[in-house]
């Protein structure tokens, strides 16, 4: 009966984030200008868009390389902890595997410049690295983000939550979720439009897949555990819409003030979590 409940919550995880795909795609693209006071559409499209690709998917096959980065970004739905910890992989929801994953994923998407690309995912990959590192320094024994969760209920670790949090800052200023014109770029020599569109879809899927692992990585202690009940479900529920939402805003801040990719601003978050970290280590 635990392993169907694992099994079930994981299938409704994966669910309620492909659900929210769609609606975090259209605020990502939106909300930069509603503030520049521009006019902006509502969801539908998005919504729309989303449901005829899953429809299209299950009825003709992905080229090779869509298939894996979309079966990359699945993974990444179905392992990291969304409402609570009660998921059937729950032990593979590595924050540094989860991050290799999802990166791996977007320099397969299109056909990227692969010296442009390579200057974002290789600071995010040396953030990652520094992440997990902080992790094992503020709290050794953790087994991953579900083993994180889980500590940080018991016994709260000085120094580690907002070092996670400055973590956080860091990836979203190095490695960004891909834009429009990204896109564009990447899928400028596919001529069959119905592939185009699929390929967008599929780049909206990674895009939430990476949102999703830095709204964990910034409020682990949202989300709830295993045995947390009822009550606890909804709470923790709530907790994942609003983390999200609290990643989707920062994103957009550092849109708008054009903060993103900066080299300097991804080493003094990164600076910065180290400090926070070795101050909590040493104040216990």
């Amino acid at each position: 009966m635990v392993v169907l409940l694992a099994v079930a919550q994981t299938l409704f995880q994966c669910v309620l984030l492909l659900l929210l795909t769609p609606l975090t795609a259209w605020m990502l693209e939106e909300l930069p200008r509603w503030v520049n006071g521009e006019a902006v559409s509502g969801p539908v499209r998005h919504v729309r868009r989303a449901g005829l690709f899953w429809r299209a998917a299950f009825r003709q096959p992905l080229a090779p390389g869509m298939a894996l980065v979309l079966a990359v970004s699945l993974l990444s739905l179905a392992v990291l902890p969304a409402v609570t910890t009660g998921g059937a992989l729950i032990s593979l929801a590595n924050p540094l595997l989860v991050g290799i994953f999802l990166l791996v994923g977007r320099l397969m998407l299109g056909r990227p410049s692969l010296r442009d690309e390579g200057r974002r995912v290789l600071p995010a990959v040396l953030v990652l690295c520094l992440t997990e590192a902080l992790i094992a320094l503020a709290a050794p024994g953790a087994d991953g983000l579900g083993g994180l969760c889980a500590m940080l209920h018991i016994e709260p670790v000085p120094g580690l939550e907002g070092a996670l949090g400055a973590c956080v800052l860091a990836l979203a200023i190095s490695c960004p979720p891909l834009r429009e014109d990204d896109m564009l770029q990447r899928l400028d020599g596919m001529k069959d439009r119905a592939a185009r569109d699929m390929a967008r879809q599929v780049a909206q899927v990674l895009n939430f897949a990476w949102i999703f692992l830095l709204a964990d990585l910034a409020l682990p202690i949202s989300v709830g555990l295993r045995d947390a009940g009822l009550s606890g479900w909804f709470v923790g529920l709530a907790a994942l819409l609003a983390r999200v939402l609290l990643v989707v805003m920062v994103l957009v801040t550092l849109r708008l003030t054009a903060q993103e990719r900066s080299e300097r601003l991804t080493a003094l978050f990164a600076g910065v979590a180290l400090l926070l970290a070795l101050a909590g280590r040493f104040a216990t």
